[in-house]
């Protein structure tokens, strides 16, 4: 039995070896949760900015490179409850942390992400 159980183990470890040597260094995504799945799909297109983005961006000192790295690097969570995602083109309440603003609007059409308004206190953009 134990002999067995001891084979057994040179199996296993003979099989991680070849896995990690076929599979090496793949960068795994698990993306499965409603969460991640939305998070990567709006990260994977084309995005652009409202006129209101641009002037609350400014507001806040930041850049649309900027934006676009907290987007594309941060952790990102989608607010299901206060998101319109009823009809074709979606709209999501995504909530940021760590960032100088706590939550902006996304409009998904199509293959395109439009940043509809970011979170800025004291800021007159209309």
């Amino acid at each position: 039995m134990l002999r067995r159980f001891f084979f057994y183990l040179i199996g296993i470890g003979f099989g991680i070896v070849a896995s990690m040597l076929f599979f090496g260094d793949r960068d795994i995504d698990f993306s499965y949760l409603p969460n991640a799945r939305t998070v990567k799909h709006l990260r994977v297109q084309e995005l652009q900015f409202s006129e209101k983005a641009k002037c609350q961006l400014n507001c806040l000192g930041l850049t649309e490179s900027s934006f676009e790295r907290i987007f594309k690097d941060s952790d990102l969570d989608v607010d299901f409850g206060a998101s319109d995602v009823k009809g074709q083109c979606r709209t999501y309440l995504i909530e940021v942390e760590d960032a100088k603003f706590s939550n902006f609007n996304v409009d998904d059409c199509d293959s395109l992400s439009t940043i509809l308004n970011v979170e800025a206190l004291n800021c007159d953009c209309l």
